[in-house]
């Protein structure tokens, strides 16, 4: 895309038209009000450019039993098992290039990392309303991140990795107990730096600053 970024593109020049809704409300309830009207986007002119580092994106952990409100939504798009043969996916990750991917989420807190040290089966996540986000502590495979830096590589992305701060914790009542297990994380960061795969990144524990008490507790232990 070059180093710049145009927001509007100076050759570009479209009309569209769209609907608006306005809803009246009135004693019964809401009533809406639909008008077609038209929009015009004049490119002519750049009115403001971002650099190489606006455009990022984020792969989650999430399996396909994840649901909310009724809705169970992930499918097939979640690291484990996101298909990386897919063209389509391919070619839209290299339309942002150099694209920014955050690979991390929720379960980041969750998850191991089967390398040689990791003397345990490297199993996947399974629904447990008793743990934090519904879901069991779950294992990414070696031979799974061999294949998805494959894939990063041939799309040109640039990788910001989401490590398990909580492993070796306890989360109890908001409060974190126990001193972070790092020997895993550790593993995990020799493994990818022995297979001189580029990381242009890492983040200890997903969002930190997030409103829940126990990422307040986690900052406080780990960052302080």
């Amino acid at each position: 895309m070059g180093s710049w970024i145009q927001i509007l593109s100076i050759y570009y020049l479209a009309w569209f038209s769209f609907f608006v809704v306005n809803t009246v409300s009135d004693e019964s309830g809401y009533d809406e009000d639909v008008k077609k009207g038209n929009v015009v986007i004049d490119g002519s002119s750049v009115i403001g450019n971002i650099d190489d580092d606006f455009i990022c994106a984020t792969l989650d952990w999430w399996p396909p039993q994840k649901c909310d409100y009724g809705t169970c939504s992930w499918g097939l798009a979640s690291l484990l098992n996101l298909d990386l043969n897919n063209k389509i996916f391919l070619n839209a990750v290299k339309a942002f290039s150099p694209l920014k991917l955050r690979l991390g989420g929720s379960l980041q807190d969750l998850l191991v990392y089967g390398t040689d040290d990791y003397n345990k089966p490297c199993t996947p996540f399974v629904r447990n309303a008793s743990e934090m986000f519904g879901f069991s502590q779950g294992c990414l495979p070696m031979p799974r991140w061999d294949e998805l830096n494959h894939f990063f590589q041939k799309a040109g992305a640039k990788i910001i990795f989401g490590l398990n701060a909580l492993y070796g914790k306890s989360v109890h009542r908001g409060h974190t107990e126990r001193p972070w297990n790092y020997t895993n994380a550790e593993s995990f960061i020799q493994y990818t730096v022995g297979k001189n795969y580029d990381i242009h990144g890492w983040e200890l524990g997903n969002e930190l600053s997030g409103g829940w008490s126990w990422s307040k507790c986690l900052c406080r232990s780990i960052c302080l």
